[in-house]
């Protein structure tokens, strides 16, 4: 049995972190922070949770974090989790680092996305990615891992499997996710009122954040350099994201021989699923990806689909997948 603490446990994927980890057999919840709600009981903020734990939010500030914990989850706004990182890192705890700030590479790259400069480059150069299905084995033995993007998530399962297989020319993505991709913070763009029965479109072509650390990872594992193209959009939906891949080939490939690459790359992954057609209901609320394969030969352009719930999968699913495989517990534990 290990002990976790969540560090910024009142949002949503701290919410969905306490749900995992309550039903999971060999973890328990050390401790929860909010600097918001410190001293109030967790069930207050969330009432499904009444009668399931008992534990009141503690400070952030609180020294006790620091204590009798094996591991921490950060849940925290991107550039937030430098020093709480430095801290766990040297006291010998393992983390896994919710936010963009160790998921990218390169520094310069990481400052051109986030208008800041890395503060911690030696401790970056110790970080995993943590992508399962491509970086398990790195994985195993990290003592920080870097928890994807939601978007990037959705989308480098989508590619991965062919970015060595295949020549590719360009990458054109459409992705559109549920509100709770926002976060729980109220904004214009997420009242009920102008995200009901819309779609908006936002940061699309070369603006999104997670750009980098798409490209960043495909130049690491693949040594490929590319310039994809992304275009998320919020529709009025609560979570998950389905992403519609277009990859342009130099060279045309039988949709069949595709369907048999991504099958045979993800052959012993258990929560990607290759189907026929791709549903958001069927991924909410779970920690699978389904992948649907199709093309248009006249076009020499490949048509991938994928769908994710982004608070699990995309989020704080993948994040305990990440400590399953760290611990050497069965990868599926707390997550089906």
């Amino acid at each position: 049995m290990i002990n976790a603490g969540i560090v910024g446990a009142s949002g949503l994927t701290g919410k969905e972190l306490i749900k995992i980890l309550l039903r999971h057999k060999n973890a328990r919840i050390k401790y929860a922070t909010s600097r918001r709600f410190a001293g109030k009981k967790i069930e207050s903020l969330f009432p499904e949770f009444t009668g399931l734990i008992e534990q009141k939010f503690i400070s952030p500030a609180d020294k006790s974090i620091f204590n009798d914990v094996d591991l921490v989850f950060l849940c925290l706004p991107h550039t937030e989790s430098f020093e709480f990182v430095k801290k766990f890192y040297q006291k010998g705890i393992r983390i896994i680092d919710l936010s963009a700030d160790f998921r990218i590479k390169d520094t310069r790259t990481y400052k051109i996305w986030y208008k800041t400069k890395h503060k911690y480059g030696n401790i970056l150069k110790e970080a995993v990615y943590g992508l399962p299905e491509v970086l398990k084995e790195k994985i195993i033995n990290a003592k920080l891992v870097a928890n994807p993007g939601c978007f990037a998530t959705s989308i480098l399962l989508g590619i991965c499997p062919v970015m060595d297989k295949l020549n590719i020319q360009d990458i054109i993505i459409d992705s559109k996710t549920g509100i709770s991709g926002a976060g729980a913070t109220p904004t214009l763009q997420t009242q009920y009122i102008n995200v009901n029965e819309n779609v908006i479109p936002y940061n699309f072509g070369r603006r999104h954040r997670h750009i980098g650390e798409i490209e960043d990872l495909i130049f690491n594992i693949y040594n490929k350099k590319i310039k994809i193209i992304f275009t998320p959009q919020i529709i009025s939906l609560d979570r998950g994201i389905l992403s519609v891949i277009y990859i342009k080939l130099k060279k045309w490939q039988k949709v069949e021989k595709v369907k048999e690459i991504f099958k045979n790359f993800y052959k012993n992954q258990p929560f990607v699923r290759i189907v026929d057609s791709v549903n958001l209901h069927q991924v909410q609320n779970t920690n699978f990806c389904d992948i649907s394969i199709d093309g248009v030969k006249e076009k020499e352009t490949l048509i991938i689909i994928t769908a994710i719930d982004n608070l699990v999968k995309g989020a704080s699913g993948q994040a305990v997948q990440n400590m399953n495989i760290v611990y050497g517990f069965n990868e599926k534990e707390g997550l089906i």
